[in-house]
Order: C-alpha cells, then structure tokens, then sequence
C-alpha cells in the first residue's frame, strides 16, 4: 500500500510540475504575441511612410521630367 501512495505521489508531483511548464510556455506564448504584433504594427506604419515617400518622388520625378521635357523643347528651338 505504501508504494502505491509514493507512487500516486510521484505522479501528482510530476503532473504539477508539467503544469507550471504549461502555465509558463503560455506565458511566453502570450509575451511573443505581444511583441509580434507591436513589431507588425510598426512594419506596417513604416511602409505607409515608405509608400507615402515614394508618391512624394513619383510626382517630383514627373516635375522634372516635365521640366526637362520643357528644356529639350527650347533647346531644339535655339
């Protein structure tokens, strides 16, 4: 009968044991998650502003192609 206690013993220790490792993983789960979407959040906001930029060049670039277009045409005149 007394192995019988020491052994139930054992596996009660052993599954509380696994328990908290759970509870832990879970933890740490939950934390990465955090962290992932706090890092999403940024990458995303950062390519808004990338993008953002890019139209700004877009639409300079095509001021100078104008420009330059405009230039061409006076020189071939001259």
């Amino acid at each position: 009968m007394d192995d019988v206690l020491k052994e139930n013993k054992r596996v009660t220790d052993r599954e509380n044991i696994l328990e908290m490792r759970v509870k832990r993983v879970e933890a740490d789960n939950k934390m990465l998650i955090k962290k992932m979407e706090a890092d999403n959040k940024m990458l995303i906001k950062k390519i808004e502003d990338d993008q953002t930029e890019i139209d700004f060049l877009k639409v300079r670039v095509a001021e100078l192609e104008e420009d330059k277009a405009r230039h061409d045409e006076q020189n071939q005149i001259f």
